[in-house]
């Protein structure tokens, strides 16, 4: 009776696709990381929505505001960033001319036991290494411009994922609990509304975290005398989603910046900068995921190690997601 039971159409249908999908796991990867991202942003946005929604009586308009009022934080966060970027680049393409004229300068004056450099070096090696630069810069710049249009196609998939995520919210809640028995799928709503809230007081669990840190930063770059203490911040709050490498790239760029004002300025900046990283990661991060999502510490210590493993950076910043 029980192999029997075992054996019906629908259970090996099931079982055959169950296989299929472990065997597309690893090919669709990328995929369902940005679903799942797409997820963990609309869980964070749909309390919103909700409060929208019960003066509209429209989801649709709703949803809309809501993702419009979010790219718009989102940009407007990003802009001075972006500005310092461009009046950086801007400079640089002004200053080039010069540069490239003292370099030549440099190699036809400069003498080295009587000769100069342009006679030490030969003019072919010059030729050959101007042009493997001339190459490696067009690669480069290929590839970030390929980097740039990829990562805008993702945020616009992203966006749409998240727009329709909000607006058939209930129609998307209907057909996953269609999977399940009769006497399992209010269990199953149960636990679906548990997890949304969960996931989405891990979004704003991060977002306190990050400006947190952001702030803790600001303070301390003002402190010591150091410039651009807003701007500062505001990049490392905005780097603290990526562990590591994230709170890595922020000291560094803070220390190129307090370089002219000493060495013993940069070693304060450092110090300063591990002490409110592990305050951070030991103190700030553990509580507030812990109060927002119920979470005990250990476990969400448990998810990073497992997610870093199988899904590498993404699976860091979405540990707590996952657990």
């Amino acid at each position: 009776m029980i192999i029997k039971n075992i054996l019906r159409p629908k259970i090996i249908i099931f079982i055959i696709l169950a296989v299929i999908l472990l065997l597309l796991v690893p090919k669709l990867k990328g995929l369902m990381l940005l679903l799942f991202a797409a997820f963990i942003i609309a869980a964070a946005l749909n309390p919103v929505v909700n409060r929208i929604d019960s003066k509209f009586k429209n989801r649709a308009v709703s949803s809309s505001v809501v993702v419009f009022a979010t790219i718009s934080a989102i940009l407007l966060l990003f802009l001075p960033i972006i500005v310092m970027c461009y009046k950086e680049i801007m400079l640089f393409i002004t200053i080039m001319p010069q540069k490239a004229a003292n370099l030549y300068d440099f190699l036809t004056h400069t003498t080295v036991y009587g000769k100069t450099l342009s006679q030490i070096i030969p003019s072919d090696n010059l030729v050959g290494f101007s042009t493997d630069l001339a190459q490696n810069i067009f690669n480069q710049s290929l590839n970030i411009t390929l980097m740039v249009a990829q990562l805008l196609f993702i945020f616009l998939a992203l966006t749409m994922f998240v727009f329709y995520i909000l607006v058939d919210k209930n129609y998307l809640r209907e057909k996953f609990i269609e999977f399940f028995p009769p006497d399992l799928k209010e269990k199953a709503g149960n636990i679906l509304s548990n997890i949304t809230s969960r996931v989405g007081n891990y979004v704003r669990a991060q977002v306190l975290s990050m400006v947190t840190v952001g702030v803790l930063i600001a303070l301390m770059v003002w402190l010591l005398g150091i410039d651009y203490p807003i701007l500062l911040g505001l990049i490392t709050g905005i780097l603290e989603i990526i562990p590591v490498l994230g709170p890595t790239v922020a000291v560094t760029i803070i220390a190129i910046i307090a370089f002219p004002l000493g060495t013993a300025k940069v070693i304060s900046v450092i110090f300063m900068f591990l002490i409110i990283q592990q305050t951070s990661n030991y103190v700030i991060r553990p509580f507030l995921f812990g109060k927002f999502m119920k979470l005990h510490p250990i476990s969400i210590l448990v998810a990073l190690f497992v997610a870093q493993e199988f899904l590498g950076i993404f699976g860091i910043i979405l540990s707590p997601a996952i657990a």
